[in-house]
């Protein structure tokens, strides 16, 4: 079969891969031909099937939706929100107005023109919910159904495949296919059967989606002309308007994307607001249009938790059905298109703004649309209804004649310069399906070929024909069932695309996660287990258990505080700690010749305790002291002399090449330095400064001061410094400078940065600022305390 496909692909002068192209274009085919010769049988196998699948399991498509608005939402709000589309310095390619401009065209555009007065007018006549035909809370529930169908979920099932091409076409550079985003899983079997077979669907689901879409158009242009020219229904001329969108888009297709999507989608965008801006200004009261606006936004939202569930089970599942099932499976089928199309065009941008727009712009945009033509049509069926609580002519026609397809041409004849407006609606409808025809071949040739890169312009034209003889084969078979036949093929169509849909949302997760990792985990303070007092006493008489693991008090376990501890909770521990300690603790750190020890001298000069971390650990670190003990034991006997003193090299030489070592030093030693000199500074008062001068004060040592100070200097005076205060020259003093590599570290530390960039009167200046902005207020608090 694969020498065959090969042969052939090469006669027809093709550049694709063969079998996905053929198995493709063997089902098209196959469909088209079986729809021509036996369209009773086809017929009759379509609806079957898609009775059960609305009115069984109606509820998958439901879940399915929400599940991809949730996935959508938490994925841009989660840390990957930050991760582009794209290489991590890829910019965006398009504007914002022509990106939201090709994005909405490809999208929702032209369903909006078909649905953007009938649904409404729909569940006015018929709500679903429970509220009397005809009424206000009838009309508010019909325009909250239109924007739940076309807003934040409809959107959601685009985007999802628009995440996933986006990221395992751009991010881990694989072929632009669907299958692809089952790399996770399938490893290398996505160029296998198995990813062919998803290839396969997609491509297919693709076409039949823009085939129902396109036969929509062409039913809706069919009514448009009867009203305006006078040119009758029928499934020839219908057969002729997709001719002519067909041929409108194959001129767009081999003109390429830039030179033809592009200016379409312009033109597209500006037509359809310039309609509906007329439709504002004409209507019977611009303003209650404007306040429609504002408050279909917020019902809209309240009932969004409601719609995104609701399945109408005590009507075993009728209108949703009817309804919600046909939009998700319609557009799940558009989603691998759309979604390709979407994340080609949005390379550039972070996951978190490409939802954040695909999901907002085009739904407020919806909401105002709705709005102005739903709210609209209500009033102006209204008008025309015999008494109040009945329908109008609108009514009669949608809801009791059935057709749909004439909404908004009759909706036209009530405005002004009706010829004009129904000729620039007629316009804009064509323009909104040869946009999608367009783009949905290139996306179909880049599927099927496995890159981007221009194919033959035969392939091209193949699935431009593609898309028009499936819609001519529905809508030329099924005759006055026109819409039902379209239906009913693409709710078969969308379940399987439904079920790959949903398992690219999980596996996009899972390459995000094998990509970026995960989050560091979250330190906390391990609790010691309270006892009673009573029972606390009995077990250290029983003297059965190890009684270090239980208090009677609430204690925590000392070395198990958070990494960056704001707040410590009160314990007799903590309080016992805070009175031995000074009021105030500054950790004062900084590169060599920065000035550190000025600083500390002025600092001193203020009335500070100053004392040195290296003088205090060699008072500490002495034969018979815990300390040294528990020191040996982490580094072993290495560190020590034979005599039991303390080996300074060896450990300098540890500390000096490990950042591990060095935080191991401080751990231990820490805690024994702090103790002896929060005691010399309490020796002082109780509203004493603690300064104490520790050189490796970084991120990485631990933290357990008030304030971090950081002592800077620009390298050059530094340099100078050191050739004057240490007669060093100027390579030596440049060698030492450059062994220090942990000022950046030090900074990152830091809670303020002196820079010692002039002269000692300036850094004097400088201390004298710190200590009266946040040490004296400190001071001046605690001798409050103190006093009262």
């Amino acid at each position: 079969m694969n020498s065959i496909s090969t042969r052939a692909h090469d006669r027809l002068g093709l550049r694709t891969s063969p079998i996905i192209f053929f198995g493709s274009a063997f089902l098209i085919v196959l469909f088209t031909a079986g729809m021509g010769l036996f369209p009773g049988p086809v017929q009759t196998f379509f609806g079957s099937i898609a009775h059960w699948l609305r009115y069984d399991i109606g509820w998958f498509y439901t879940a399915g939706a929400t599940l991809l608005v949730v996935f959508s939402v938490g994925l841009a709000m989660s840390r990957y929100g930050r991760i582009k589309i794209g290489a991590d310095d890829a910019e965006p390619e398009y504007s914002g107005l022509a990106w939201f401009g090709m994005m909405f065209a490809a999208g929702v555009g032209a369903v909006l023109m078909f649905w953007g007065i009938a649904e409404p007018m729909n569940h006015y006549a018929n709500p679903p919910m429970g509220d009397k035909a005809f009424t206000d809370a009838a009309a508010w529930q019909a325009i909250n159904i239109a924007n739940f169908h076309f807003g934040i979920h409809m959107w959601a099932v685009l985007i999802v495949p628009g995440l996933s091409f986006g990221y395992f076409t751009y991010k881990r550079n694989l072929p632009p296919r669907v299958s692809s985003a089952f790399h996770p899983v399938l490893g290398d079997r996505i160029h296998g059967p198995i990813g062919r077979t998803i290839d396969i669907i997609s491509i297919v689901a693709t076409v039949f989606g823009l085939a129902v879409s396109t036969g929509l158009g062409a039913l809706q242009i069919n009514s448009g002309m009867k009203y305006v020219f006078g040119v009758p229904i029928s499934g020839m001329v219908q057969a002729a308007i997709l001719a002519v969108i067909t041929a409108a888009a194959l001129t767009s297709v081999l003109a390429g994307m830039d030179k033809g999507v592009k200016r379409l989608s312009y033109a597209n965008i500006i037509l359809a607001i310039a309609l509906m801006l007329f439709i504002l200004m004409n209507a019977a009261s611009t303003s209650d249009l404007m306040r429609s606006i504002i408050e279909a936004s917020g019902r809209y939202l309240s009932a969004l938790p409601v719609l995104s569930t609701f399945n109408d089970s005590f009507g075993h599942g009728q209108w949703s059905g009817d309804w919600t099932v046909f939009y998700w499976a319609w557009t799940v089928t558009w989603a691998p298109f759309v979604g390709m199309f979407v994340a080609k065009i949005s390379r550039g941008r972070s996951i978190r703004a490409f939802v954040a727009a695909s999901l907002g712009l085009p739904t407020a945009f919806v909401v105002v649309w709705m709005s102005i033509y739903g709210f609209s049509a209500i009033t102006s069926d209204r008008a025309s209804a015999d008494k109040p609580g009945t329908g109008g002519e609108l009514t009669k026609t949608i809801v009791d004649d059935g057709r749909v397809q004439d909404a908004l041409f009759q909706f036209l004849k009530d405005m002004p310069l009706y010829g004009v407006t129904a000729t620039l609606a007629l316009v804009v409808i064509v323009v909104f399906f040869v946009t999608s025809i367009d783009s949905g071949a290139l996306v179909l040739d880049a599927m099927a070929n496995g890159h981007e890169d221009m194919g033959t312009r035969r392939q091209r034209v193949f699935w431009s024909l593609s898309v028009g003889a499936v819609c001519a084969a529905i809508i030329l078979t099924a005759g006055d069932n026109g819409l039902n036949a379209l239906q009913e093929v693409i709710i078969v169509i969308g379940f399987p695309v439904m079920i790959l849909t949903i398992l690219q949302a999980f596996l996009l997760l899972q390459a995000l996660r094998e990509d970026a990792g995960a989050a560091k985990p979250i330190r906390t303070r391990q609790w010691k287990k309270v006892l009673p007092q009573e029972e606390y006493e009995r077990r250290a008489a029983e003297n059965s258990e190890d009684m270090d693991e239980y208090v009677v008090l609430p204690e925590f376990e000392i070395g198990t505080e958070p990494e960056y501890e704001t707040h410590t909770p009160t314990t007799s521990h903590t309080q016992a700690l805070a009175a031995s300690r000074a009021a105030v603790s500054i950790g004062l750190t900084g590169a060599v010749a920065s000035g550190k020890s000025v600083v500390a001298d002025e600092f001193e000069r203020r009335g500070a305790v100053v004392v040195e971390f290296d003088e205090l650990m060699r008072e500490v670190l002495t034969p018979g002291h815990e300390t040294l003990e528990d020191l040996r034991a982490v580094f072993s006997e290495e560190i020590v002399h034979p005599d039991g003193t303390i080996d300074w090299e060896t450990l300098d030489g540890l500390t000096t090449e490990s950042h591990s070592a060095c935080r191991r030093l401080y751990d231990v030693v820490g805690p024994a330095v702090r103790e002896v000199a929060d005691a010399r500074a309490k020796a002082v008062g109780e509203d004493s400064v603690l300064v104490l001068d520790l050189a490796l004060l970084t991120e990485s040592t631990p933290r357990d001061f008030d304030q971090v100070v950081v002592v800077s200097a620009p390298v050059e005076l530094r340099v100078g410094r050191l050739m004057a205060e240490r007669g060093l020259t100027r390579e030596q003093a440049w060698a030492e400078i450059d062994a220090d590599t942990q000022q950046s570290e030090r900074e990152d530390a830091a809670d303020f940065v002196m820079e010692n960039a002039g002269t000692r009167d300036e850094l004097r200046e400088l201390v004298d600022a710190h200590w009266d902005e946040h040490v004296q207020p400190v001071l001046d608090e605690t001798s409050a305390h103190a006093g009262s």
